[in-house]
């Protein structure tokens, strides 16, 4: 099965009136971009969650977002009151005002509420790490299903190069004796007096570059490599897949360069642009 490298996945979790949840979105990357929002207390867990996720999902540029919020009374943060005491008396230093008066102003400068904890205990890790490995989890299920489709019109696009294939196949000998007719018929319209055996081997060296049957060969045995790893029970195959499309490209366009006959060259151009369409499609391959 082939993976699609887009894909969403949420988990939450929810413990003692507090709310976690993480979200995994994925998009298209030549390697593996993680980028994290989470907040401050979770970044010592960060390289861990790379990890994690390196495992899981291989590639792609990928965004997690960790949100937590209190479902129920979540206990009042402590003022800092040494701070908020050091406040007003440098305002009043200022102005003589009541302490009701500057107490606003005061509330609204910096560091006036104490440092909350911010340390993780060992549950927590792990109901954070749990609920990654979740989301992730959730991200491949849709990776999956993605790559059904994908799939699907991968081998629709190689159904249409194999049909044209056999097409050209059929038709290159008939093409190869036209030729060679019509060279015999020129020289007999010309009325004169040549070596037979020289003309033979003259009719050999053209025909030879006009032959296409090594890269039709080629061509078939690429085509059943890419199907057959199409059809490989690995999750990374996009990078290899590309690969094979570049040497089905290859004999394609070498095919086109020796085709010299209007009926071929179309065929070559339909192989050309369901081609196209593959390498685009495999630009989302896992």
């Amino acid at each position: 099965m082939i993976l699609s490298m887009t894909g969403y996945g949420k988990a939450e979790h929810n413990t003692q009136g507090k709310k976690l949840r993480i979200e995994v979105k994925s998009l298209n990357s030549k390697s593996l971009d993680l980028n994290f929002r989470v907040p401050s207390k979770y970044r010592g867990l960060e390289l861990h969650a790379r990890k994690e996720l390196a495992a899981l999902l291989h590639r792609g540029k990928l965004e997690v977002n960790v949100f937590e919020e209190w479902v129920a009374a979540q206990e009042a943060a402590q003022l800092n009151t040494a701070v908020v005491e050091n406040y007003l008396e440098q305002l009043k230093g200022i102005q003589s005002l009541s302490d009701e008066t500057l107490l606003p102003l005061a509330m609204r400068l910096p560091n006036i509420l104490a440092p909350t904890k911010d340390e993780l205990s060992e549950e927590e890790q792990e109901v954070f790490l749990n609920t990654l490995t979740d989301a992730a989890t959730k991200l491949v299920a849709y990776r999956q299903q993605e790559g059904i489709s994908l799939a699907q019109d991968l081998n629709a696009q190689l159904g249409q190069i194999d049909t044209q294939l056999k097409h050209i196949a059929d038709e290159a000998p008939l093409r190869i004796e036209e030729r060679r007719q019509k060279l015999e018929d020129n020289l007999q319209q010309i009325a004169i007096e040549y070596d037979q055996e020289r003309l033979e081997q003259e009719l050999v060296y053209y025909l030879e570059k006009w032959d296409i049957n090594e890269e039709l060969v080629r061509l078939q045995h690429h085509l059943e490599y890419f199907h057959a790893t199409l059809a490989e029970d690995t999750p990374t195959k996009g990078k290899k897949l590309g690969f094979i499309a570049q040497e089905i490209g290859r004999e394609i366009n070498t095919i086109g360069s020796k085709a010299n006959d209007a009926g071929l060259q179309k065929r070559v151009v339909m192989m050309k642009d369901a081609l196209e369409r593959i390498k685009e499609q495999l630009l989302n391959a896992l």
